[in-house]
């Protein structure tokens, strides 16, 4: 003990040393840019070159005060810096463009922070090179039109990180690159409503730890977790995945999250949701390539739903996914509720899905064997594992076989036909290649034209038609002898009589 004191009295020595100076604006309402900082003795600012400053001390601008990043600065931040600002004064939306990185090579800056946010902050045309941003709420926060280069994780494991309880955020139109942990993110006890729109996230997670590309939690009456339009490129790597919402702590409340239309190709799971009190309606994704990890058992599935509350399962609405060349193409555990097809029931049921999902070369042969690298085997297929006890519809699918037959398709199903303790998947009528499905014998004709109109011919005059998209949202009500102007491409679902068509346009 005599010897491990001095040398624990040294080590807080050292890091009291280690971190760095801070300087304080005055708090007296005045809004500073980094030109007049260069210019107070003691600031830590200094201008090096036309709109360049560095920055060797942590700054702190209380809520009184302001700071604004003029368009076409560049701040070259020195180790482990931090701007916090408090309040809602701040306007870091350059008119075209502003950079924020080191000050030079080997050097990790933190970035920047808002915190106590009284007022929407936004972010917009700003490069982050190793430098992130971080939000403490409670007011919203923008990112718009920003790319985050070769994030260091000094701020916080994510790019782009939620700090504290807030609602309305939005992350759009950015670009990230080769981030060393996740793109964008919140703690496991945060609830921060986003929508994440239109962004591209290219070969992030490059340490390879289990930390994906989005790693969101829900936010309940703090609004949905909206992921949408997103391109995820992975690097190819074992651990990182490419988007997760998980309730790690069970926050109780009505979590909505909407994941749609986005595109993922090489990461280690394409979509892992986890946990309870949740809803997700999955639609239009594409999902390719998850298939990196040597063990099945510890992921590779397209998409993985995961609850184990009795009353409070999440559930999970699927409709109009690809999922092609993964360990598993989708997997339920435990007391997830899902939907992946349902056109037993009436078209305006709450219940109602018209499937569309495909499935293609998704297997794996649990282990990887000696000289390969993973277990990835499309000869032993996996499109669906429910390993719950519910039944599951999962009609009007197209599966990876090499025809749609009950023999086909049973060999890529997992359900109560290979284990009697497992429930049942109810999974026809399948789909078909050709992108249409009828739900019973058709006794009409439907022609498509190219500018999204539908005409309808066989059926009595009169009969009651909807349209509706794969998410089940209402397009058109009408009768047969109209001709409908959708104006639009993709799958839907025409509704004639009591018969369903799934047509793509």
């Amino acid at each position: 003990m005599k010897v491990l004191l001095p040398l624990l009295a040294a080590g807080i020595a050292l890091s009291a040393a280690a971190a760095n100076e801070v300087y304080k604006t005055s708090n007296e309402g005045i809004v500073y840019t980094f030109a007049d900082l260069a210019k107070i003795e003691g600031s830590g600012v200094t201008k090096t070159g036309e709109n360049i400053y560095t920055v060797e001390k942590d700054i702190e601008v209380p809520a009184n005060d302001g700071l604004t990043l003029e368009n076409n600065t560049t701040l070259r931040l020195g180790a482990n810096v931090l701007i916090k600002m408090w309040g809602g004064k701040h306007n870091f939306a350059p008119a075209d463009t502003a950079t924020i990185t080191s000050n030079g090579d080997g050097v990790m800056p933190k970035g920047i922070q808002f915190t106590d946010m009284d007022k929407t902050i936004e972010v917009k045309h700003v490069r982050f090179e190793g430098a992130g941003v971080k939000f403490g709420g409670p007011a919203a926060s923008i990112v718009e039109n920003c790319t985050f280069y070769e994030h260091n994780d000094k701020i916080g494991h994510y790019a782009i990180n939620y700090a504290g309880h807030s609602m309305g955020n939005e992350v759009r139109h950015c670009y990230f690159l080769r981030t060393a942990m996740s793109a964008i993110g919140a703690g496991a006890n945060i609830a921060a409503g986003v929508v994440i729109e239109d962004n591209i996230m290219e070969d992030c997670s490059t340490a390879n730890r289990n930390y994906p590309v989005i790693n969101e939690t829900p936010a309940a009456d703090n609004g949905p977790i909206i992921i949408r339009r997103n391109k995820i490129l992975g690097g190819k790597r074992l651990m990182p995945g490419a988007i997760s919402v998980s309730n790690m702590l069970s926050m109780i409340g009505d979590h909505k999250v909407i994941i749609e239309d986005n595109y993922i190709d090489n990461s280690r799971y394409g979509l892992n949701l986890m946990g309870h009190y949740m809803d997700f309606r999955v639609t239009g994704n594409t999902i390719l390539n998850c298939h990196y990890e040597s063990n099945s058992v510890n992921g590779g599935s397209g998409v993985t739903v995961y609850s184990q509350s009795a009353d409070n399962a999440s559930k999970v609405y699927m409709s109009g996914n690809r999922i092609e060349g993964c360990l598993w193409g989708v997997t339920l555990v435990g007391t997830a509720v899902a939907n992946l097809g349902n056109i037993s029931v009436d078209a305006s049921s709450a219940d109602y899905n018209p499937g569309g999902n495909s499935f293609k070369n998704n297997g794996n042969c649990g282990k990887a064997p000696e000289g390969a690298e993973t277990a990835f085997d499309p000869s032993i297929p996996y499109d669906l594992y429910n390993n719950t006890a519910a039944t599951v519809y999962a009609q009007g699918n197209v599966w990876g076989g090499a025809d749609q037959s009950d023999a086909e398709v049973e060999k890529r199903i997992f359900h109560k036909a290979d284990d009697a303790n497992l429930g049942e998947v109810i999974y026809k009528p399948v789909g078909t290649t050709s992108g249409i499905s009828v739900a019973g014998e058709d006794n009409f004709d439907i022609s498509v034209y190219g500018d999204g109109a539908i005409t309808i011919e066989g059926a009595a005059v009169g009969t009651p038609v909807s349209v509706y998209d794969v998410a089940g949202s209402l397009l058109y009500r009408g009768v047969t002898d109209e001709t409908i102007q959708l104006g639009r491409k993709g799958l839907v679902v025409v509704v004639v009589g009591s018969k369903a068509v799934r047509v793509a346009l």
